[in-house]
Order: structure tokens, then sequence, then C-alpha cells
């Protein structure tokens, strides 16, 4: 009787954990398909919106690393658009927090570290006079990181790539500089499997109106 009650239990422990995952799945795809169907003009207000839903999904699972990554990435974004330099950096600590909390669940993981890169970059687009000595080195020293973690990620290639673009040629950028690094990036999502599929896809739409700049 006491086996019988044991399988019982844990039985219906797994039926709930099995319920409370895919749950999560399900509320995590529909937050990721709703940020990916963006355009360019949606409203700042909707893109916080979408950080906070995945802030709560990271508050209901709390093993789960990508709901914070996804709130972080969401802050990143809104850091591009902030009517000023304060908005913009709130907004960036904001990033930087739920990169924080996504590095104590996991390690080594290329994904934050691109991500890690991309916060930085846009530190430093706030005020780029100011800050490039600072950010700068953050930047390339997350995108080192995660092509030493995963070479095959296309994610670290597209940020440089997009990054050389927009640098002046007398800094190292430029046309020239670029589109090699966007055309590895080209072949790498070509090939790249993302881990599931909530996993990171973001990066091949944002460079193609850069890959138009480059000699076919």
């Amino acid at each position: 009787m006491k086996t019988i009650l044991i399988l019982i239990i844990t039985a219906a422990a797994s039926s709930q954990l099995l319920a409370q995952s895919e749950q999560y799945k399900q509320t995590m795809s529909q937050a990721i398909n709703s940020m990916r169907s963006r355009t360019d003009k949606t409203p700042v207000a909707d893109i916080l919106a979408s950080a906070n839903q995945f802030e709560r999904i990271a508050g209901a699972e709390p093993n789960e690393w990508l709901p914070r990554y996804y709130a972080a990435l969401n802050y990143v974004y809104l850091g591009f658009m902030g009517k000023d330099e304060t908005e913009k950096d709130k907004f960036l600590d904001q990033a930087d927090v739920n990169l924080k909390s996504a590095e104590v669940l996991t390690s080594n993981n290329d994904e934050l570290a691109v991500l890690k890169a991309y916060i930085a970059q846009s530190r430093m687009v706030v005020d780029p006079m100011n800050r490039w000595q600072q950010y700068g080195p953050l930047f390339q020293a997350g995108i080192e990181k995660a092509k030493s973690l995963n070479a095959n990620n296309p994610r670290p290639y597209a940020l440089e790539g997009a990054s050389l673009m927009y640098t002046p040629e007398q800094f190292g950028g430029g046309v020239g500089t670029a589109c090699p690094v966007l055309k590895q990036a080209v072949e790498k999502f070509a090939t790249f499997k993302p881990a599931s599929d909530l996993s990171p896809m973001w990066g091949q739409k944002q460079i193609e109106p850069m890959l138009a700049k480059c000699p076919k």
C-alpha cells in the first residue's frame, strides 16, 4: 500500500511538472511570436509591454534563463529608442539586470555573450564620443567570447558586421570592412539550427538592408 501511494504521488508530481512545462512553452512561444511580428513602427509602449511580459514569465519560472534573455533583448531595443540619454540608460540598466539574472542560471552561454555585446553597443551609441573607450572593448570582448563558445552562431557576426557598417572608415569600419563579416553571418544563418523553438533566432532580417550595400 505504501509503495502504491508513493507511485501515485510521484505520478501526480510528474503530471504537474509536465503541465507546467507545457504551459511555459506555450506562454513563451506566444510572447516570442508577438515579438517577432513587430515592425520598425512598433511603439515604445508595446516593446516595453513585451519586456514586462517576459519579466513576469521569469518570475513564474525561476530556473529558466530564456525569459530573462528576451526581457533584456527588448530593453536593448528600447535603449535605441528612448527620448533622451537618461531614458535610454534607464532601459539599458534593466537590460543589464535581466542579463545578470540569466547568467546566474547558465554558464558559458554564447547567446548571453552576444547579448552582453549588444548592451555594450547600445550604451556606446547613447553617447559615442564619450563612451567608445569604455564600451567599445566590452562590445568586442562579448563578440569574441560568443564566437569562441559557438563558432556556428551567426549572431556575433551579424552584430559585429552591423557595427562595422556604421563605423567610419577612419576608425576601421565602412562597407569594405563590414561586408565580409556580414557575409559570414549569412553563411552561418543558412546552416544554423536553434536548440529549440524558443531559442534566439534574430539577426538575419536586421542585416538585410546592410547586405544590399555590399558588392555582389
